[in-house]
């Protein structure tokens, strides 16, 4: 008997499709243009649209601050310093590390709506931030952030070695990046997709461009980045994640399809489901948080004998 992944139901992958700058636009937004459906969804107070941690929480907002604690951990964040969350959704991440560490933010979104529900969440709790609507790649500053960071968000980036180093730039030296995402457990899958698969990706406008961990840590080495840490989150979070949102789309069904369509609702009660079962057993993805620390301009590789 051979090892490796099983496959099922294999067709070639629509993953990795090179697109131009509008079309990778329109295709990531369309997913998550309607605000007051994730608000409902997602609950909690900070309406985080990932996977969050539920050692020790006892409600859906306790795991989503929980996930966030971490986060601010692993940038080692600070009073004082400037922080950049790149895909900032609608804000409620980028408030809650404000508010909680004393850090000045900016958050980046490509969609007009999420930054108009970011700036009223800004304004409610007097957080020191500002959201700026458009794409990484077009986006300047020139004063650096001591940390960069991203929640499940580089799996639209098709070119995700271009963002690690547009980062490496943002950064002032010893800054450190942060990106949570799921991962291949092998490259084959990468390559090959099923019908499920295929359903779930077309749901956030076919931009899944998933990668191995070796794969991304090799692109976070090529940007200039030392390794600093991989940590590494257990898929059990994921599920009871998934039945959260899964219990509140069902408890809000009628109010939720008397304003967006029956269709649009049982789509994306299938693609919960869906994802979830992807997710059971942890054949396919693993949940790693990558961190990444700049090198400052003063280091030299050592010189080979």
């Amino acid at each position: 008997m051979t090892g490796g992944p099983r496959r099922t139901e294999v067709a070639p992958s629509p993953q990795y499709q090179p697109l131009s700058r509008e079309d990778e636009a329109r295709l990531s937004s369309e997913h998550y243009e309607e605000a007051e459906f994730f608000r409902t969804v997602l609950g909690g107070e900070w309406n985080v649209y990932s996977c969050v941690i539920w050692e020790g929480a006892t409600t859906l907002n306790d795991a989503q601050e929980r996930k966030l604690d971490l986060l601010a951990e692993l940038m080692d964040l600070r009073p004082g310093q400037r922080i950049l969350d790149v895909g900032c959704g609608w804000g409620g991440p980028l408030v809650y590390l404000c508010k909680t560490y004393g850090v000045e933010g900016v958050g980046l979104t490509p969609i007009a709506s999420q930054k108009r529900s970011a700036d009223e969440r800004i304004a409610r709790h007097g957080a020191s931030a500002q959201i700026v609507e458009g794409r990484w790649d077009e986006y300047d500053d020139d004063r650096g952030f001591d940390a960069v960071y991203t929640d499940e968000v580089i799996v639209h980036f098709h070119d995700l070695a271009g963002f690690f180093a547009k980062v490496h730039d943002l950064l002032r030296d010893g800054g450190r990046m942060v990106n949570k995402e799921l991962h291949f457990r092998h490259p084959d899958y990468g390559h090959r997709t099923t019908r499920g698969s295929s359903f779930v990706n077309q749901i956030f406008g076919s931009t899944g461009n998933y990668r191995t961990l070796a794969e991304e840590l090799a692109l976070v080495g090529s940007a200039g980045f030392a390794l600093e840490r991989v940590h590494q989150i257990a898929q059990a979070n994921y599920h009871k994640t998934l039945d959260a949102w899964i219990a509140n789309l069902a408890a809000h069904r009628h109010e939720l399809e008397a304003r967006f369509g029956r269709d649009f609702v049982r789509r994306y009660r299938i693609y919960l489901e869906m994802t979830r079962r992807f997710l059971i057993g942890g054949e396919v993805f693993n949940l790693d948080v990558v961190v990444g620390r700049k090198l400052s301009r003063q280091w030299r590789a050592p010189e080979t004998a």
